[in-house]
């Protein structure tokens, strides 16, 4: 089962505006607790915590202009910052810390990192994060897992995995009831075989495998007194119940997920969505990057 798909039917099935309110969402606005809330304070509260989750969705270049943005924020605040990516697997490490130290050019890192293979979005897309980061000397964290490794961990389970094997990478923790019938819906959408139960199972476990692994690499990050900022699927995000859940079970308690948030007319945002949101205009966002990136 492919899975970029698997965030897009998550947000789908959740991204569900509240009623008409007298006061409107502006472009430009954070939005926390169903009201506005001025620039420098949401900052201020996020460079506070231990982990940080920006939201995405992979094909939308507004989406990673308002990370870019938060993330020269937060790094204003706290000079101790990380980037965690939800794109590269953990063997891509070494080749981010060559990118970040200067040795290597977008096409090298391109080509090091096997981007088109293990992500394959435009670039564009992401390569001024990178240079941010390169800029600013902030240390690049590949969060995730190859699919090999994720799919071994939903088949067989964790305890009979080595943890040298996994990255030990600690078991997941149960799903929230309501995650897991999202994942359930997400899954009844695209499933072609039905007739069988342990496939759903499988699949479910996939997806945890995915939110612990992105966990366990913050949590290590913010264990060693860095502010983890971690970049990955608006799925993984949504509810806190994906990568906050795994995070609050390995006893990070103070984490803030954030999302990018197209207004429609005078909706306001559901505010259990995330701990807050930042106003985008519908109209105005593009789901494109520009192409020459070299």
């Amino acid at each position: 089962m492919n899975s970029r798909w698997i965030v897009a039917s998550l947000v789908a099935l959740s991204l569900t505006p509240l009623s008409v309110n007298a006061s409107c969402p502006s472009p430009g606005e954070w939005w926390q607790a169903n009201q506005s809330v001025p620039n420098n304070e949401l900052l201020a509260q996020a460079a506070q915590q231990q982990v940080v989750l920006l939201g995405e969705r992979h094909d939308d270049i507004d989406h990673h202009r308002w990370q870019l943005s938060t993330l020269a924020g937060l790094h204003a605040l706290r000079n101790d910052m990380v980037i965690g990516l939800e794109m590269l697997p953990r063997h891509a490490q070494p080749v981010l810390d060559d990118w970040v130290a200067g040795e290597l050019n977008e096409n090298e890192l391109l080509e090091q990192t096997q981007w088109q293979e293990t992500w394959g979005f435009d670039p564009a897309l992401y390569l001024p994060i990178f240079h941010f980061a390169r800029l600013q000397q902030i240390p690049l964290i590949a969060l995730n897992i190859t699919p090999a490794l994720r799919q071994r961990l939903s088949a067989e389970g964790f305890e009979n995995v080595p943890a040298d094997q996994r990255h030990h990478i600690p078991a997941p923790q149960d799903a929230p009831a309501a995650y897991q019938q999202r994942l359930q819906a997400a899954f009844e959408q695209h499933a072609m075989d039905m007739d069988d139960p342990d496939r759903l199972t499988r699949f479910i476990n996939a997806q945890l495998s995915w939110d612990v692994a992105m966990a366990h690499g913050l949590a290590d990050e913010a264990r060693q007194g860095y502010l983890a900022v971690g970049l990955m699927g608006l799925g993984h995000v949504i509810y806190n119940e994906g990568v906050a859940h795994q995070l609050n079970g390995m006893g990070v308690e103070h984490a803030l997920s954030l999302l990018p948030w197209e207004r429609n007319e005078c909706q306001i945002p559901d505010p259990s969505l995330a701990d807050a949101v930042f106003v985008l205009e519908a109209d105005a966002h593009t789901h494109s990057a520009p192409t020459n990136h070299n």
